[in-house]
C-alpha cells in the first residue's frame, strides 16, 4: 500500500490507490490535490490549475501526451503566474483533453532549485484506462513553502471567481 504525506481529495486517493497498488510515489507534504466536478466545457478532459504561495520558490507541472505531440509547462511562483484577486496566491491554469493515439499522459510536478535547475517531486501516469476518473473534473495543485498553508486554512484555497486570468492554451 502506498503511503501519501500530502492531503489528496478522497476520490483522487481512491483511484490511484487501486491503479497503483505497488507505486511508493508519495504526495509531497506541501502539496495538497483537490478535484472537483467542472461545470460547462468538454466532458472528456479535465482542467488543471497550478495554485501556488504569491512569495513562493517558481513551481512547475509539465504535461506530457493528452492532446499534446510535445512537453507544455504550467509555471507559476514569485517569478511568474497571475496574481489571484484576494492576492494570496499566484495560478495558472489550462484545459487537458485527449489524443487521439490512446498514449498515457503524464503530469510532472516539478520545483525550482538552486541555480535554475529543476527536480521533479512527484509524477501522476494516467492511461487510457484512467481518463474516464479524470473526465469533467477540475484538478487543482496546491503548493506551498510552509506546508500548513493551504492544508490547514481553507481560506487560503483559491476559488474560481477569485482567477482573474491564467488560463494558457498550448
Amino acid at each position: 500500500m502506498s503511503v501519501y504525506t500530502g492531503d489528496a481529495s478522497l476520490l483522487y486517493l481512491q483511484y490511484y490507490e487501486k491503479l497503483h497498488a505497488n507505486s511508493v510515489e508519495k504526495v509531497p507534504a506541501n502539496m495538497v490535490i483537490d478535484d472537483r466536478k467542472r461545470k460547462g466545457g468538454s466532458p472528456t478532459g479535465f482542467t488543471l490549475y497550478l495554485v501556488v504561495e504569491k512569495k513562493s520558490w517558481d513551481r512547475a507541472i509539465r504535461i506530457n501526451g493528452a492532446q499534446y505531440s510535445y512537453q507544455v509547462e504550467l509555471k507559476a511562483g514569485d517569478n511568474t503566474g497571475f496574481l489571484s484577486l484576494d492576492s494570496k496566491s499566484k495560478c495558472i491554469f489550462t484545459n487537458i483533453e485527449w489524443n487521439t493515439n490512446n498514449a498515457n499522459t503524464t503530469l510532472s510536478f516539478q520545483s525550482a532549485k538552486t541555480f535554475g535547475i529543476w527536480s521533479e517531486d512527484f509524477k501522476i501516469e494516467i492511461t487510457p484506462a484512467q481518463r474516464k476518473f479524470y473526465d469533467n473534473r477540475e484538478l487543482y495543485v496546491y503548493v506551498a513553502e510552509n506546508e500548513k498553508f493551504y492544508k490547514d486554512n481553507i481560506d487560503n484555497k483559491i476559488k474560481k471567481d477569485q482567477i482573474s486570468a491564467g488560463y494558457i492554451s498550448f
